[in-house]
């Protein structure tokens, strides 16, 4: 298989489990352990802030990333990097099953998408 397709298709992949948890933050309740354990721990005032604009500049580097664009593959890695750092001043935090799976999955993709950016020849194509 072409190493572009596969490449598309991961980045869509990881928009698609992106976009489910951005969107079950609305619409999918927690379980009763798992929500009590979540306002047990309090986030920082500015984690919020911080993680809409990761939101925002993860989208805009998905659109980036499908269309072959330098300044996507350079943004992805601080991207990335900032998804970790948001992660430590997050605190501890509990998630359902589904969600947990999708976190690991979602983690195992980017860290495909950055072998890919900068160990295979894919990265000639930013």
């Amino acid at each position: 298989m072409n190493l572009k397709i596969i490449f598309k298709r991961l980045v869509l992949l990881n928009l698609l489990i992106i976009s489910f948890f951005v969107i079950s933050i609305f619409f999918i309740p927690e379980s009763g352990m798992v929500e009590s354990f979540n306002q047990s721990v309090e986030a920082p005032d500015i984690y919020f802030f911080l993680a809409i604009i990761w939101i925002l500049a993860f989208f805009f580097n998905t659109y980036l990333l499908y269309n072959f664009k330098k300044f996507g593959k350079q943004m992805y890695l601080y991207i990335f990097l900032a998804s970790l750092v948001l992660a430590l001043i997050g605190g501890p935090v509990a998630l359902d099953p589904l969600f947990y799976v999708l976190d690991g999955l979602a983690m195992s993709i980017s860290g495909a998408l950055l072998a890919m950016l900068y160990l295979t020849p894919i990265s000639k194509n930013f």
